[in-house]
């Protein structure tokens, strides 16, 4: 891809700014670093659009309701891609996002959002953008500290891939879907124990219930046991004798009462008979007995009838007792059976719970697969790292080496690792080597990364100033390595001495 003009009508700060650019190297001398950064943010807004929650960040237009939100906010790149010119056009704005593609050579508009720009780019994602076409100025002050940044940025390019791969992106995907999972389970967990200690609560007061029941019964086992024991047979025997001597006492004064009667009218009759003195005075005495007789009788059945009535209750009240704890352990009985049978189906209830705590969820199982994948995903962005890393080192080795004709042979050292560098005479730590040639060292790997992770005809290299302050000797290492490159470079730079070697 070779960028034939860039047109920025509005957009961050620039208002009418027209580029011409040809094929090669173009020097872009005499933009302020922020307008340096604002092409580039709008290059690659134009290919990837701006998302809504970075607009207003990276101050591309107002919010909306001010007077400023009503304008466009925008411009057009030409282009030319296998072969042919292409226009592309956006404009942004509040309520406003439009893009157009439009293929000078055939003369169609093409829908920039709807799979037309896409083909172009061929896959080419917007972190490949960020990682190979702008290359910035090295950052640190010292040289150990611009080595551990050249670390770093070696570190991310090696990580980063062909771009079509996120790996680390995918890594965090799979991190919230497990977050999701497992928080669910968590969900299903806590739901889980809080029926368990329901229940635990029922079968907790149901085992009172059962042990109180049991205590019941053996009080009543216990009255019953008494009751049925020798002794209390014995005194059930013993009122049973006493009710049948008394029926008999009873018995035996009825007939005793009823002699009296017949030998107090014989006295009565005999009275009334005879006419002697000595006679009636005998009858007189057999009538007194008779009364005496019938007295004692009637005193002594009373007696009998309250005795008799007495042991009666008691052998009532022993009868009832008897029935009454019959009774009771029936109940008892009754309620224990149901009682225990809901105890024993609230235990298969719990155990059921246990056992579906025991047994893997389909949480689990989708949470052990994402722990599959996410260590798949490890050992292959690893395997991603060596492998790119490695490419990197070899063909950055080769660039730095024309860059410093031969002096430095090639370079090493993986993640974790400190720098080295070879040469003829030995090696030595990339911290240990001067400003310039680390600034050398790191335009290598930018442009050997920028080879390796990308066609060379989708997009030039956008160099943002990073050669300044260099002798002139490395400015025209550079520039000769540059003009024999297919790739179109765009050099935006403040230093005089480089736009006029360019």
């Amino acid at each position: 891809m070779i960028f034939k003009r860039i047109l920025i009508n509005n957009f961050g700060g620039l208002w009418e700014k027209d580029i011409e650019l040809t094929s090669g190297v173009n020097v872009l001398y005499g933009l302020k670093e922020t307008e340096m950064n604002i092409v580039f943010i709008f290059v690659k807004s134009m290919f990837f659009g701006v998302p809504e929650e970075m607009q207003e960040k990276n101050g591309i237009y107002e919010k909306a309701g001010t007077e400023a939100s009503r304008e466009k906010y925008g411009g057009t790149i030409w282009f030319q891609h296998d072969g042919k010119d292409y226009r592309l056009m956006r404009e942004i704005g509040a309520g406003i996002h439009n893009c157009e593609l439009f293929c000078e050579d055939t003369r169609e508009i093409l829908n920039g959002e709807n799979g037309a720009l896409e083909r172009i780019l061929g896959g080419f994602s917007e972190n490949l953008f960020d990682n190979t076409v702008m290359v910035e100025a090295l950052g640190g002050s010292s040289s150990r500290e611009m080595a551990k940044e050249l670390q770093n940025k070696l570190a991310v390019l090696s990580k980063s891939g062909d771009g079509l791969v996120d790996l680390g992106r995918t890594e965090q995907m799979l991190k919230m879907w497990r977050k999701g999972y497992l928080t669910q389970k968590e969900r299903g967990r806590k739901a889980v124990q809080r029926e368990q200690e329901k229940l635990s609560e029922k079968l907790e007061s149901l085992q009172n219930d059962l042990d109180g029941l049991r205590d019941q019964k053996g009080q009543v086992v216990q009255a019953q046991a008494k009751i049925y024991s020798a002794a209390g047979k014995e005194e059930a025997t013993v009122i049973e004798e006493q009710l049948q001597t008394i029926e008999k006492k009873n018995l035996g004064m009825v007939i005793a009462g009823i002699l009296a009667v017949i030998v107090g009218i014989i006295g009565i009759v005999g009275r009334f008979q005879l006419t002697d003195e000595m006679s009636k005075i005998g009858m007189d005495v057999c009538i007194i007995a008779a009364v005496v007789a019938m007295v004692y009788t009637l005193t002594a059945r009373r007696k009998l009838h309250m005795e008799f009535v007495k042991l009666k209750k008691k052998k009532v009240y022993l009868q009832s007792q008897q029935e009454k704890l019959k009774s009771s352990k029936e109940d008892i009985d009754g309620i224990y059976g149901e009682k225990l049978t809901a105890f024993t189906n609230l235990q298969s209830e719990y155990q059921e719970f246990e056992l579906e705590m025991s047994l893997p969820t389909s949480e689990d199982l989708e949470t052990q697969s994402l722990n599959l994948a996410m260590d798949t995903i490890k050992e292959l962005s690893r395997s991603i790292y060596l492998e790119k890393g490695r490419k990197i080192r070899i063909r950055a080795s080769q660039i730095f080496r024309e860059l410093t004709d031969g002096k430095y042979i090639e370079f090493y050292g993986d993640e974790g690792q400190s720098l080295e560098l070879c040469l003829e005479e030995g090696t030595v730590l990339a911290e240990n080597l001067e400003k310039e040639n680390l600034e050398m060292l790191y335009f290598s790997i930018q442009m050997a990364a920028a080879e390796l992770f990308t066609n060379e005809t989708v997009f030039p290299v956008i160099l943002d100033d990073i050669f300044h302050g260099k002798n002139q000797d490395k400015l025209m290492a550079v520039f000769r390595w540059l003009k024999k490159q297919p790739r179109q470079v765009l050099l935006f730079t403040n230093n005089k001495d480089m736009a006029d070697i360019f």
